[in-house]
């Protein structure tokens, strides 16, 4: 009987592995999201190395034969007390799904988060990535949160909202504009401080947040009197009328707790997403946790969205 090919697992080498990286990535996630997937190219990985979230993490990659096969990328976070780990950019090709290749790049990952102090890893899957989801069962990870990927197309937009008529919306600029960093940082802190995986982001988290070079962006804030009681944050691609599938993103909104219910949401969802068109886009889509402690699901229906499919987060103690 023929014998399996030995799976080999090392660690990431710069200047050497970024293509297998993005070939990777995209085939596998190609396969999941379809015509909907938007390529990961050498942009992005630039982006990563130079962000925040580069320098806790280390890249694992699977290799048959002297080729590579997989990726995973497991970043632990040493600002949680104690610290926990993640699962990011977990790719194989998919013929090899459900193989040795995504178990023992998974088992590496854990085994590394391991010596890195972190006592819990997190990783989400994508609701029809029924491969995934078994592997996650099967080392140990027990499904904690779902997430709703929503959209919004033109015509399902409803007529008939009411946003807040006193409030001022003002274009932010945070990445040349310190002081606009701060308010951003400090809205977004404080409006999420009760939600799910919370902990406060640095004012280098939110800077890099933005600076992905292949994506322009609108950070507007909401004011009441000279107050400013929210936010938002949408992206569109620059390569978005070369792709297939033309979405904007609504990647986050908030209003400060005494401020909810009082159309200001409202009237920041309707600045994002008339830029959103504005600039080409046929779809808008964000992402919200089920269980959102504001209401948001219900919120965002109202508008006009509706549920696409979900992601399911999974935890798993160490």
């Amino acid at each position: 009987m023929a014998r399996e090919p030995e799976v080999r697992i090392r660690e990431f080498e710069e200047s050497r592995d970024e293509r297998a990286w993005i070939e990777l990535f995209n085939a596998y996630f190609g396969y999941y999201y379809g015509r909907e997937f938007e390529p990961l190219d050498e942009d992005d990985i630039e982006w990563f190395k130079n962000s925040p979230w580069w320098r806790d993490s280390q890249v694992f990659v699977a290799e048959v034969s002297g080729e590579p096969v997989g990726i995973i990328r497991p970043v632990v976070d040493r600002q949680r007390e104690p610290p926990k780990g993640y699962i990011w950019g977990f790719a194989v090709k998919p013929e090899l799904e459900g193989s040795e290749v995504d178990r023992k790049l998974l088992r590496k990952a854990v085994e590394w988060l391991v010596l890195q102090g972190a006592k819990a890893v997190q990783a989400n899957a994508r609701d029809n990535m029924k491969a995934r989801i078994k592997l996650y069962e099967e080392e140990g990870f027990k499904l904690i949160r779902p997430f709703s990927v929503m959209r919004l197309r033109p015509p399902d937009l409803r007529d008939d909202l009411r946003p807040n008529r006193e409030v001022r919306l003002r274009r932010a600029n945070p990445l040349n504009n310190e002081e606009d960093l701060k308010i951003l940082n400090r809205l977004e802190n404080e409006a999420f401080s009760e939600h799910f995986d919370f902990r406060p982001s640095s004012l280098e988290e939110t800077r890099a947040f933005l600076e992905h070079e292949g994506y322009e962006d609108l950070v507007a804030f909401a004011y009441l009197a000279s107050k400013p009681v929210g936010f938002v944050i949408a992206s569109v691609s620059k390569n978005l009328p070369e792709l297939e599938f033309k979405r904007g993103i609504i990647m986050d909104i908030g209003v400060l707790k005494p401020y909810r219910r009082k159309g200001i949401g409202t009237a920041l969802m309707l600045e994002a997403i008339n830029w959103i068109w504005s600039k080409g886009a046929e779809v808008v889509e964000l992402s919200v946790d089920d269980d959102n402690p504001t209401g948001a699901t219900v919120f965002y229906a109202r508008l006009g969205f509706k549920r696409a499919f979900r992601t399911l987060v999974y935890l798993r103690e160490l």
